[in-house]
């Protein structure tokens, strides 16, 4: 499986360039950002000041996605990556020189700054024919989980050595490396046959698709930025420890993306059930002792259910996809933007609070789609067969 999708992005050399881009990026941030929390609390923070922080940054996600969706129809594509990745690159910096939580903010913003995201994501969908988007899509952004893997690790061994400060630094260098390789990536202008009035297409048919994008993205964003400090609080890891769990999280991620992206081209709403199904299991494996190994391992799969739902979308637009990228993923960091906010004062009561959310809003959608609109929502008949046979013959 995982050579077939090698050879997959190997037949797009750019996409090739982008999946390595991404474990570049992965690299620099897996050295720090599942602590990141608990730096945030070392600078005299708290649940609620992560929560303020991971909001702020959801929030400027939203607002740079608008006028993202109108450069990606209208510029080189590749240039408004490379100007987003270089000032993004830029945040570790800010985060190495901060004397206290409130001086994180201009790295946080500087982070969250996601113009380029459309681009990136119509560059994608334009590079391969529209039954591959699934695939292109979970592969692409497989790479982030691929980075993310042994930097933990990397980062627990560095930690006592070099501290918080100096795995920015590094985070740095490798954040410009990632910019570099966008820089090596062909030019991509939108034609003109693919520009159009988003209107024209079909909302009802994105409905559903959209509603689910946004609930779990926020399921998802209230759930994560508590993991480390549940770690921390409930089971007493360490540091390292807490920083080779995120490992734990980047290997699922990457080894369901490689299944269930080439399941995607068969059939879409089966590869999301899957995808929903393990983080439901996930989240409520990691509440029993020593569940929380592999719960999250599964529940790595939240970042592929996103990868899919972004590729759904897109095969169903033509005309402005950049347009419509953003505006479908304003909706969806908005809801990430206010998630941790809302489960920053849910831990404060309980600290499981926040898993407990994730796993209904998972085992809920998963249910949904196996009782009947998943088919309907792709257009066809019902496919279910191939996993519950007598369901299958109870719907026709």
């Amino acid at each position: 499986m995982i050579r077939a999708g090698i050879a997959f992005l190997r037949t797009y050399p750019d996409l090739w360039k982008l999946f390595w881009s991404n474990v570049l990026w992965a690299t620099g941030s897996g050295l720090y950002f599942f602590v990141w929390p608990n730096y945030v609390r070392d600078l005299g923070g708290g649940p609620q000041e992560i929560g303020y922080l991971t909001g702020l940054m959801y929030g400027v996600m939203a607002l740079t996605l608008i006028p993202g969706g109108w450069l990606a129809d209208r510029c080189d594509r590749r240039r408004v990556m490379l100007f987003n990745w270089g000032l993004a690159a830029l945040a570790p910096l800010f985060y190495a020189r901060a004397k206290n939580w409130l001086e994180l903010i201009p790295g946080v913003v500087l982070y969250a700054l996601f113009f380029g995201w459309p681009a990136m994501e119509a560059y994608v969908a334009d590079a391969v024919p529209p039954e591959s988007l699934g695939r292109a899509f979970a592969l692409t952004n497989s790479g982030y989980a691929l980075g993310a893997i042994l930097t933990p690790l990397l980062g627990a061994a560095l930690l006592n050595k070099l501290g918080m400060r100096g795995l920015f630094l590094l985070s740095f260098l490798a954040f410009s490396s990632s910019t570099l390789l966008i820089g090596l990536m062909r030019p991509q202008r939108p034609s003109h046959h693919r520009e159009g009035n988003p209107s024209a297409v079909n909302g009802r048919a994105l409905l559903p698709w959209i509603f689910l994008l946004t609930i779990t993205s926020a399921a998802s964003a209230g759930a994560r930025p508590f993991l480390a400090p549940f770690l921390e609080d409930a089971l007493h890891l360490g540091r390292a420890y807490i920083l080779a769990c995120g490992s734990l999280l980047a290997l699922g991620e990457f080894l369901w993306a490689w299944p269930l992206g080439h399941r995607s081209e068969r059939s879409q709403s089966q590869a999301v059930f899957l995808a929903l199904g393990l983080c439901a299991l996930g989240a409520g494996l990691f509440l029993l002792p020593y569940g929380f190994i592999p719960g999250l391992f599964l529940m790595g799969a939240d970042r592929v259910v996103y990868s899919l739902l972004r590729s759904v979308i897109g095969g169903k637009v033509r005309a402005g996809r950049g347009r419509v990228f953003a505006k479908t993923q304003i909706l969806a960091t908005g809801a990430e933007a206010l998630a941790p906010l809302a489960t920053g004062w849910l831990y404060s009561l309980n600290p499981q609070g926040p898993l407990l959310l994730f796993r209904f809003v998972f085992t809920a959608f998963a249910v949904l789609l196996l009782l009947g609109p998943a088919d309907r929502m792709e257009g066809r008949r019902s496919t279910w067969s191939w996993l519950f046979p007598i369901l299958g013959k109870w719907k026709r």
